[in-house]
């Protein structure tokens, strides 16, 4: 997954980095660089502190709506319990330390499933923000002049 999200950020990095500066000269090419970076970097950092937020508050939600499923009384979920602890005084636990340890395997599996919800959750909204950002990419117009952008000013 990491080769796949580097070749992503190579490909997207690139493209917007040379768009940004396509207009600059001499100098200018350098602080647009510059400033460039630096706004890549905070939204970067602002990008992330949005998605933990979001994932926090839905992770909760999501663990408070499975876990208001959760009945003490349903067969299914004493069926579940009973199995967890049996299996753990077969591994030499004592009843009471198994039916603690069934809780909070239960407990466990509950985060776990929240965890994913919410994760579904942030793709499926970050990839409905990307192709709502496609209509913009199309609307960059070409620069008219062929003239060639002289790099070696900016590396200067």
């Amino acid at each position: 997954m990491l080769i796949v999200r580097g070749v992503g950020l190579s490909l997207l990095f690139i493209p917007i980095t040379t768009m940004a500066l396509s207009t600059l000269k001499g100098q200018q090419i350098g602080q647009g660089a510059a400033f460039t970076g630096m706004m890549r970097q905070l939204g970067g950092s602002f990008g992330v502190a949005a998605i933990t937020t979001f994932m926090s508050n839905k992770n909760m939600s999501y663990r408070n709506d499975l876990i208001s499923k959760l009945d003490v009384n349903d067969l299914d979920v004493q069926q579940r319990v009973m199995a967890l602890k049996q299996g753990f005084i077969a591994k030499g636990m004592s009843p009471d330390v198994a039916l603690n340890s069934a809780y909070k395997a239960l407990d466990f599996t509950v985060t776990k499933q929240a965890a994913v919800l919410s994760y579904m959750d942030v793709f499926l909204y970050l990839g409905v923000l990307f192709l709502i950002c496609i209509p913009f990419i199309l609307m960059v117009r070409k620069r008219k002049d062929k003239e060639a952008i002289d790099m070696s000013a900016a590396m200067h």
